[in-house]
């Protein structure tokens, strides 16, 4: 029978017809907001959240029922925050749970430009939980298909502060129901920042794995995780990164009523670009336990390597199990942490055996280390040191900041070091170390036999001033190089950018006190030294034997000492020293002259009066003094002196001279004088003996001009004889002069007698005249 002239048949196609299209049609022509009321009291009655629809908002039956939405924002459960927003959602139901049962049942989400706030509390519960819950709803969830389209997330993480967000981002988990085909796949942009700053970090991310959600276990599982992100462009200047990649790889469990990790494994490689570095690592963790109560992380192994043009640093880390009852905090029995650096100028193999605790997903804590191994470095080239200690410390991954509080021994002798370390990039260090002898003989340069001094010629080994960045301060009870024992050594150290100062530094040193500061700075082509120092009642001849080669002086002396210099060797330092050395010597001799026996010798042949001085020979005596005291000005190399002062029992000896330091020579005239207080040298009193030291450093020539001694005698022997004619006719003088005026005196008296007898005359003539007169 043809169809098309049955009215029974056309009459029942075109009832179903309408009804289809009436159906189909049909929601279009409900009210929007009868519609958009309803959802808005489903989701604050289901979730107490508030849901706003600024657009349109209607339901649709064909092909399936779905639900479409306008413009709507949905914020956090009872709070006003806003939680997510979107241009336009399509929810979409299952038919026949609805027709048979009444029954609600998300089977799709579409979501059109998203923007999106998830937020990972520290106790490990996300922000959106609750809308995954089923109890006591009306709306039940069984997605088959989820999807975003140009979305906007943000996930904060507050365990470890940070916010990632991801921009134009396509997501889409399709066919979730079925055992075979679900997948997942992502791609987008990512970037790195704090609340309220700028992108620290760009990238890209796109990703792919098999989904498995099983409705009646209500679990999750991805498989096959493949998910890469390549930086775009370069970091913050903070972060300092450059041509980032990481692979994801692994598989996940996940329980989805609350959403909670499970299990699974899961293994990261990346590698990037810092500062200058080449950084690689990988994270391999093959087995995942997470419960309710604990998770546990198995067979974790950690692989970093840090890598420039020059040098090469490595840590590998394996923890048997990581667990721990609170997400936040997870720790090993024993763990073992292999760390390496390797250079030209220095090698660091150490091994820590310890337990350790993970807080907050970045903070390392090793509550009870062991660390083996050793250190060299080229200025050391003989030997290993060794290091066996055992301590406490924190690594802070986020913040970059390393802390160990050690004890134990650094080449076999007890120590106490607190080291601190920020920036991986840049390392700056605060050292607090306490060492009770360091030798460091076994490990210098090997000498030539017969050899007495270093080349100075040879430049300053100055590798590690350059990349040493710290503060603290460092004490050795006994620190040995070669011959030199310096004891009680403590040192306040700042060193940055080529430039290191000691200061305070103070030790026992040559037998008295040191104390003062050090400075060297080599951000110039010639490194700058400076020694400001108080040396206090030391040993004169031992300081002298190692700083000049010489030891000529014996005594305790006081040294102020200010000199700097710039050079690349000890031979530019001699040529470019200036400053000023105040010395103080008590209770001392001056080696290989004798003045006092020159004066004696002297003495006793005058004493002989035979007017000659003999040349004896007093190179194998020395001087013995009771203080000494000068001031030397350097100017480039050569120090000049004239203020040189030598008192001794006997004798005291004046005058200055040049000591040059470039040619090892010294050039001093000297005056030496006896002691008017001394009876045996009186023949001496009032003379001087000139005396000169002159030649190598190391093995001076003095010479005493006893011509010149010889001609002050004569010169004085004259000069008495002459005094003595002097004095004889100054006799004679005074004799005549005075028989002159004796006889003046007999004249001067014989004329006043003849003058009152004839006085006398004239007065007894008047008296007669008048007598006579009538």
């Amino acid at each position: 029978m043809d169809w098309r002239h049955s009215r029974s048949l056309r009459i029942s196609f075109l009832l179903v017809l309408t009804l289809t299209a009436l159906l189909g049609i049909l929601p279009y022509f409900l009210s929007s907001d009868l519609v958009r009321d309803q959802l808005i009291s489903a989701v604050q009655r289901d979730t107490e959240r508030k849901l706003d629809i600024r657009g349109s908002a209607h339901m649709v039956l064909l092909p399936s029922p779905a639900v479409l939405i306008k413009n709507a924002t949905l914020t956090e459960a009872k709070q006003d925050t806003v939680f997510a927003h979107a241009d336009a959602i399509k929810v979409v139901f299952r038919l026949w749970p609805l027709i048979s049962e009444g029954k609600a049942v998300i089977n799709s989400i579409e979501v059109e430009k998203p923007e999106l706030t998830i937020i990972r509390h520290e106790d490990g519960t996300y922000n959106f939980e609750d809308l995954l819950q089923s109890k006591g709803k009306q709306i039940h969830l069984a997605l088959d298909r989820f999807s975003f389209s140009d979305a906007q997330l943000a996930w904060q993480d507050e365990l470890v502060n940070e916010t990632l967000h991801l921009s134009q981002l396509n997501l889409e988990l399709d066919n979730l129901t079925d055992p075979k085909k679900g997948d997942l796949s992502l791609d987008g942009e990512i970037y790195l920042n704090n609340s309220g700053e700028l992108a620290r970090w760009r990238g890209k991310v796109k990703g792919s794995a098999a989904m498995r959600y099983v409705e009646q276990e209500r679990r999750l599982h991805i498989a096959d995780i493949k998910v890469a992100l390549t930086q775009e462009g370069a970091s913050d200047a903070g972060l300092k990164v450059s041509n980032t990649q990481l692979q994801i790889t692994g598989n996940l469990n996940y329980g989805w009523d609350p959403l909670r990790l499970t299990g699974g494994d899961l293994k990261l490689t990346g590698s990037a670009n810092r500062a200058g570095q080449q950084w690689k690592t990988t994270l391999d963790v093959p087995e995942i336990r997470l419960t309710d109560s604990a998770l546990a992380l198995n067979r974790l192994q950690f692989d970093i390597e840090m890598q420039d043009k020059d040098a090469k640093f490595s840590a590998s880390a394996t923890v048997p199990t990581l667990s721990g009852a609170q997400r936040h905090f997870l720790q090993s029995n024993a763990a073992k942490i292999s760390v390496k650096f390797n250079s030209p100028e220095q090698n660091l193999d150490v091994v820590f055996s310890t337990p350790l605790a993970i807080e907050r997903g970045n903070l390392t804590r090793l509550s009870n280390y062991r660390l083996t191994g050793s250190y060299t470095n080229r200025s050391l080239p003989r030997g290993a040191i060794r290091l066996d200690l055992t301590g406490k410390g924190d690594i802070d991954l986020h913040n970059e900041l390393i802390n160990l509080d050690s004890n134990g021994t650094l080449d076999y002798e007890p120590l106490h070091a607190q080291i601190g370390m920020e920036s991986f990039v840049d390392p700056q260090f605060r050292i607090n170390m306490n060492l009770a002898k360091f030798d460091l003989t076994p490990y210098l340069p090997a000498v030539a036999a017969g050899a007495k001094k270093s080349n100075p010629n040879t430049n300053f080994d100055l590798w590690w001033l350059a990349k040493f960045n710290a503060i603290g301060s460092i004490k050795i009870g006994e620190l040995v190089l070669n011959n030199l024992h310096v004891d009680d050594l403590d040192v306040t150290l700042i060193a940055r950018k080529n430039r290191l100062v000691l200061d305070p530094l103070s030790a026992t040193l040559y037998e008295g006190q040191l104390a003062g500061r050090v400075e060297i700075n080599s951000t110039q082509a010639l490194p700058f030294f400076r020694v400001e120092q108080t040396l206090s009642n030391m040993n004169i001849n031992t300081l002298l034997t190692d700083t000049l080669d010489t030891s000529r002086f014996e005594g305790r002396s006081n040294l102020t000492i200010d000199v700097s210099a710039k050079g690349q060797n000890l031979a530019d330092l001699r040529k470019s020293a200036n400053g000023k050395i105040k010395a103080s010597l008590k209770e001392g001799a001056i080696r290989g002259i004798d003045i006092s026996g020159l004066l004696s010798s002297a003495s006793q042949q005058i004493k002989l009066m035979n007017g000659e001085v003999s040349k004896a020979d007093h190179s194998n005596g020395k001087t013995i003094f009771s203080e000494l005291n000068a001031t030397l000005h350097l100017k480039n190399g050569i120090a000049e002196n004239h203020d040189l002062s030598v008192s001794a029992d006997v004798l005291k000896l004046s005058g200055g001279g040049k000591l040059d330091l470039v040619a090892g020579t010294l050039d001093y005239q000297m005056q030496a004088s006896a002691n008017p207080k001394v009876p045996e040298l009186a023949g001496l009193i009032g003379l001087t003996l000139p005396i000169t030291l002159s030649g190598p450093i190391q093995n001076p020539v003095y010479k005493a001009d006893t011509a010149n001694l010889k001609e002050q005698i004569i010169a004085r022997q004259k000069a008495e004889a002459q005094a003595k004619i002097d004095r004889a006719a100054a006799a004679q003088k005074a004799r005549e002069e005075k028989i002159a005026a004796q006889k003046a005196a007999a004249l001067a008296e014989k004329k006043k007698a003849e003058l009152a007898a004839k006085k006398k005359a004239r007065s007894t003539q008047r008296k007669t005249t008048k007598a006579v007169k009538p």
